[in-house]
């Protein structure tokens, strides 16, 4: 029987993994309508829905079996009394340090390598590839700090091991301050060259909000942090700490970022699925942006027009002046305070 906080934990782990599902298989989709193979980009959201997965199903086993979402039975002594829950709940909190920031990290690759794809200068492209060595020495850093931030590592679930700790909490805090740093990084990057593209404001404002959908991570990672603070205030003030209920929400929020994370990383590749069933318009002018003949001497970015979806083949009965789109190819361009502790 799901009691306290379980409900809305069972909830988000079956809800969020079919919208990260959907928008993966929908990308892939996108490709095959544009004739086009996968692109590394398209490998790496697939990676880190595979790592979103992962995360929401250790959490939904650390629901039902660790007693994550309801209050910790203790004796007098502040004891768990189910021992097997207590380690059930412990060794998923061990196996989801090593899955939520490769989680986190696949999704923020996947981001930039979508960049690199549409936008080929070869400063923007060094940009990127310097940005994708940030997060991927992030994402090794804080999950092998984090992960074993005790040692040995037994000490994660059985409490009568002696073992040497980092300081969490500050771990943590810097953890998700420069998630949220890395992400504020990634949804500028794509902006000002955008912005130098000689289009109307109202084109230039669409494709930057498309971009900048990556936002709702963001938005994510804040909440996170703004539940750790409070955890870290409570438990500094417990004598006996409540784990499975007091981390619930930061924990049911991680299957929120990572899931979110793989859709917005897939949502601006979405426009050919959208061109086959549906008119919006949000999407139409997406389309517009990227189709629209722009001469090669007006903007750098010669290879955004076809960048996500290139032009169907003309009639070769049909004359138009010859225009250098920048690309060679569809997928190559140029131009804790006391006790047990957790995330």
């Amino acid at each position: 029987m799901l009691v306290g906080q379980q409900p809305t934990i069972l909830s988000l782990g079956i809800a969020f993994p079919i919208l990260s599902i959907t928008a993966v298989i929908l990308r892939f989709k996108a490709r095959q309508l544009n004739k086009q193979k996968p692109g590394a980009d398209d490998w790496a959201a697939l990676v880190a829905l595979v790592l979103a997965l992962g995360v929401t199903a250790d959490l939904l086993v650390m629901t039902i079996s660790g007693g994550l979402g309801a209050h910790e039975k203790v004796d007098e002594k502040g004891r768990p009394v189910d021992i097997e829950a207590s380690i059930a709940f412990g060794k998923t909190v061990f196996v989801l340090e090593l899955l939520t920031w490769p989680a986190v990290g696949a999704a923020k690759i996947a981001v930039l390598l979508l960049y690199k794809r549409i936008f080929v200068t070869p400063r923007f492209v060094t940009t990127v590839w310097v940005l994708i060595g940030v997060v991927i020495a992030w994402t090794i850093t804080f999950t092998f700090s984090v992960g074993f931030s005790r040692i040995p590592v037994q000490a994660h679930w059985d409490s009568s091991v002696p073992y040497h700790s980092v300081d969490l909490v500050k771990l943590f805090t810097t953890g998700l301050a420069t998630d949220f740093i890395t992400d504020f990084l990634i949804l500028l990057l794509p902006v000002y060259k955008v912005w130098q593209l000689q289009m109307s404001l109202s084109r230039k404002l669409t494709l930057i909000g498309i971009f900048l959908l990556g936002i709702l991570v963001s938005i994510v990672g804040l909440i996170r942090i703004g539940f750790l603070t409070q955890i870290y205030r409570v438990l500094a003030n417990t004598a006996i700490p409540d784990l499975t209920w007091y981390y619930s929400p930061v924990y049911y929020w991680t299957i929120v970022e990572s899931n979110v994370g793989v859709v917005s990383a897939c949502l601006p590749t979405l426009y050919p699925v959208q061109q086959r069933v549906t008119s919006s318009r949000f999407f139409s002018s997406l389309g517009t942006v990227f189709h629209k003949r722009q001469k090669p001497d007006t903007f750098e970015l010669g290879s955004l027009e076809g960048g996500l979806y290139p032009p169907k083949h003309e009639d070769s009965s049909t004359t138009k002046p010859s225009v250098d789109t920048g690309f060679e190819s569809s997928t190559s361009f140029q131009a804790q305070p006391t006790g047990r502790q957790y995330l």
